[in-house]
């Protein structure tokens, strides 16, 4: 029954992005569409795709320095792999590229599954606390920009905001005192054999958090979170690059509208198709771009790194069998 709700949910957002994409490019042309692609530089495009890759090859090895005090030296080129197929997961079911990556991890590496979910908590609150700090400084910076925006669109604001309401906050604690009261009551259940089964997951998902205090290296894992941020910004300035009517817009400029379309992100909708093009166009209006030119960037960001995703994941997918294949003839030989 909850796999329904999940399936209905998903569909309803689907749906809903799907919608949202038709009425924002209902106007577009393809002749129109035509003449703007011949204006792109696509030589800004092919480095934005690069400095993509290259953030997903920096995560994988932040994600092998969380793993190796388990006792696994995962192998660079399965965990990069599996990077790419998270990303190629999450476009086809939204908040499934976690799970993905990990069963890759699980399946070619031996890693217990429950340990790489711990070191995969570890990797999301590191991104979050950047991605806070990062939001704070820039939104501080540009404040008069973020409150035009939310002026201009109060049903965003309003839903921003019921986010943090009291009954959201009282359904949270509602939701931990269940959890620890579960606790206690299976308590005397402790020695069955769901019980030493629920205990070995949990000991194993509290080694994959405690990774973070065994890092032979803090500095590495702190140099390689930053280095992932800033290779995503150089990813989407790259297209501002590209395309001529954003192209004298600065870093600055980039980087809000960077950090506004991370609003999108939080629908449950694959690739963020729909709400991504809304914010990053409106976003785009607020510093002077005419809403046409700006719903074109839109398209050819998303599309251009999406594409990629579902290219070099699915090419991942592929490759990942056959190359472990290989690996293990050669060793039985």
């Amino acid at each position: 029954m909850d796999i329904v709700r999940k399936i209905i949910k998903y569909t309803l957002f689907f749906s809903i992005g799907v919608l949202l994409f038709w009425w924002i490019y209902r106007d577009l042309e393809f002749e129109d569409l035509k003449s703007e692609l011949h204006k792109v530089n696509w030589f800004w495009i092919l480095a934005s795709i690069t400095f993509s890759l290259l953030s997903h090859l920096s995560r994988a090895i932040r994600w092998k320095m969380l793993v190796k005090p388990l006792g696994y030296n995962m192998k660079l080129r399965n965990t990069f792999l599996a990077v790419l197929v998270m990303y190629f997961a999450n476009l086809i079911v939204p908040r499934a590229g976690e799970v993905a990556r990990c069963s890759v991890l699980t399946k070619y590496e031996k890693v217990p599954f429950t340990s790489l979910v711990g070191t995969v908590v570890i990797e999301r609150i590191a991104d979050t606390v950047t991605m806070f700090i990062l939001a704070i400084i820039v939104f501080g910076y540009n404040y008069d920009m973020f409150v035009l925006f939310f002026d201009q669109h109060p049903e965003m604001s309003e839903n921003f905001f019921k986010l943090f309401s009291t009954q959201n906050l009282i359904i949270g604690f509602a939701l931990l005192a269940i959890i620890v009261g579960l606790m206690f009551f299976f308590r005397p259940f402790k020695n069955t054999k769901i019980g030493n089964k629920i205990k070995s997951f949990s000991k194993e998902f509290k080694n994959g958090i405690f990774t973070i205090a065994k890092l032979e290296n803090k500095w590495h894992f702190i140099f390689h979170t930053l280095l992932i941020f800033t290779l995503w910004l150089l990813m989407f300035s790259a297209v501002f690059l590209a395309y001529p009517p954003t192209e004298n817009l600065s870093l600055s400029v980039g980087v809000f509208v960077f950090l506004m379309s991370g609003f999108a992100m939080l629908v449950p909708v694959q690739g963020g198709i729909g709400p991504w093009h809304f914010i990053v166009y409106e976003s785009l209006f607020l510093y002077g771009i005419d809403k046409a030119d700006g719903k074109m960037f839109a398209l050819i960001g998303h599309t251009s790194t999406n594409l990629i995703y579902l290219f070099v994941g699915f090419i991942a997918l592929m490759i990942l069998p056959l190359i472990n294949r290989k690996i293990k003839n050669t060793i039985i030989k």
